[in-house]
């Protein structure tokens, strides 16, 4: 133990140095690792509800230069381009339903049925919007209001097809 004693006229001063022993420094390292894995886990978690809260996609028709871009666009200010394809990769933009179909909830799988806007092309599909039938009549709003601009660039279809479910 290590103390300092100091008098002053009338006060008197103790100091005691506290003892470090090898079972305190495992738990302040294991304090210090645990704090650091959670802290991480949180940072993770609200770095993802950001992006989440603030982030969308743009899609950006150039009739200029017959091209589609699409973009990841967060916190208004970053820009992010995903990926740029000419009108004449495109096969058609279709609303369908084709995403449709079992999901996790709170009491297992269950069928779920989506509603999607995409731009198809010879390879893969393109998604514009994923919603759910709560706002269909929004979808199909967006799909009449393209139609209506882009329809001398591409062809425009709705595939419904019947659920399956059981």
């Amino acid at each position: 133990m290590n103390y300092d004693l100091h008098k002053q006229r009338d006060l008197i001063f103790v100091g005691v140095e506290a003892s470090f022993t090898l079972i305190d420094f495992i738990l302040f390292f294991f304090s210090f690792v645990l704090g650091f894995v959670f802290a991480m886990f949180f940072l993770i978690f609200a770095v993802a509800v950001l992006l989440k809260i603030f982030s969308r996609y743009e899609i950006v028709f150039d009739r200029d230069e017959y091209t589609i871009t699409k973009y990841y666009r967060f916190f208004r200010y970053f820009r992010v381009k995903l990926r740029t394809i000419g009108f004449g990769d495109v096969n058609e933009i279709l609303l369908s339903n084709h995403d449709s179909g079992q999901a996790l909830f709170s009491k297992g799988m269950k069928p779920k049925e989506w509603f999607s806007l995409d731009i198809a092309t010879e390879n893969e599909f393109i998604q514009i919007s994923k919603n759910e039938e709560e706002e269909l009549n929004e979808l199909y709003e967006l799909y009449t209001e393209m139609k209506e601009m882009l329809d001398i660039y591409f062809k425009f279809r709705v595939e419904f097809l019947e659920a399956e479910f059981e």
